[in-house]
């Protein structure tokens, strides 16, 4: 699932994100997956930094696309986005 995610923000032309392959969780529409005897296995987390919000709206449609042929719950993809603003030297400066 991870690599079909990345392979969506290439599409897309995202250049900025972070990938955390292992992480452990618990969601409302999900069993947990905590690596634990009873709730075995990990979750994987995307950072993505982008400020063209046509970049954001197409990834996040094809996110919804993706979800919508997923077998169960376990298979949905999360997505979620809100504005950040960039606190950086060169913005510092402007």
């Amino acid at each position: 699932m991870l690599e079909a995610i990345i392979n969506l923000i290439d599409e897309v032309e995202l250049t900025d994100y972070q990938v955390i392959e292992q992480v452990t969780a618990k969601s409302s529409y999900s069993s947990p997956r905590l690596n634990t005897a009873v709730w075995p296995g990990y979750n994987s987390s995307v950072f993505i930094q982008e400020s063209d919000p046509g970049k954001v709206s197409s990834l996040m449609e094809s996110i919804n696309k993706m979800n919508q042929s997923a077998f169960n719950n376990g298979e949905l993809v999360a997505v979620f986005s809100w504005d950040i603003h960039a606190c950086t030297e060169a913005e510092k400066t402007k």
